[in-house]
């Protein structure tokens, strides 16, 4: 696999380096890991806390004024679901939680190849189709469903949670990992100007605008909002995936309607946009629990400290 070529090299490289300090080159060489002082998914100054994973709606003018805690994220993942619209995937650290989170939705088959790079976490939603049941029952992750009694609404749509409470009453999260995501405050040479641009998927769009210090987020042309304030990225990698046919087939209005899977793993293409510069990368995850890097121009690719939005498209 890609990604195994490339840690040899890196390993290769990086001793070369070390002894021979002559042949540093500011092309080629990838940037160190996290710092054991900084979180692993933001590349921010703080310690890194215990993981959470919510499913979350986006869909409807409705439903996007009712959203709660997006800004709080570390990583918001935007993945196709079926008939072409979308769902969100966000992910926490209990040392940076908001109060409310939602509202929650149901999780799918493309949830897992994701999570699983991060390990043990625990996982928010509020139903599966019955086919995916068995899958979310062995998976390295503790459930955490309205049977928990953690969900306002009895669990009935719209169910918000408060992260706070899920960690207390599922301890056993991994504090957050390495998922191959690297930082640097300045940006690397070799970008291309890319203040505003816009992701489509067969039912749903998201834009992103640069406003000098974050992108501002749209859903299907409309300003994206969380708790009464824009909707925020500080990097924004879109991630060209494959979407194929899932395993399993819903029911809506009586119809039956074909889940799709977001194929995460493996290797492919990437747009990665910071500092309202846009970097064509390439991306590798050789197995499900391996972490995932972006690489450009023979480095790993570099984002800004901050909160980032991962849109499998």
């Amino acid at each position: 696999m890609v990604i195994v070529v490339l840690a040899a090299v890196g390993t290769g490289l990086f001793f070369l380096l070390r002894s021979d300090p002559a042949t540093e080159s500011a092309q080629g060489t990838s940037p160190p890991g996290p710092p054991a002082s900084a979180n692993p998914l933001t590349g921010e100054a703080r310690p890194a806390g215990k993981i959470l994973a919510v499913k979350i709606d986006n869909v409807g003018a409705a439903v996007r004024a009712r959203q709660a805690g997006l800004n709080s994220a570390d990583i918001v993942y935007a993945i196709q679901v079926e008939g072409g619209l979308s769902r969100l995937l966000a992910v926490y650290d209990s040392n940076h939680v908001p109060a409310s989170v939602g509202p929650v939705r149901s999780a799918r088959e493309s949830d897992l190849p994701i999570l699983a790079a991060y390990g043990h976490v625990d996982f928010a939603y509020s139903g599966a189709i019955p086919g995916l049941l068995p899958d979310l029952a062995k998976a390295d992750l503790d459930n955490v469903t309205p049977s928990s009694g953690l969900f306002s609404n009895g669990g009935s749509d719209p169910t918000f949670i408060d992260p706070a409470k899920v960690f207390a009453a599922f301890p056993k999260a991994v504090t957050a990992p390495d998922i191959g995501l690297r930082f640097a405050a300045a940006p690397p040479s070799g970008g291309s100007p890319a203040d505003a641009f816009t992701v489509k998927m067969p039912s749903a769009s998201f834009g992103f605008s640069w406003n000098g210090s974050d992108y501002v987020v749209s859903f299907d042309g409309r300003p994206a909002v969380t708790d009464g304030t824009a909707v925020t990225a500080t990097n924004v990698i879109v991630q060209h995936v494959d979407v194929v046919p899932g395993r399993f087939t819903d029911r809506n209005a009586g119809r039956p309607d074909n889940e799709v899977l977001s194929v995460t793993t493996g290797s492919g293409t990437a747009d990665v946009y910071r500092n309202g510069q846009v970097y064509h990368c390439t991306w590798s995850k050789p197995t499900d629990t391996s972490p995932t890097t972006y690489t450009f121009d023979g480095a790993q690719m570099t984002l800004q400290p901050g909160r980032t939005w991962i849109v499998l498209a």
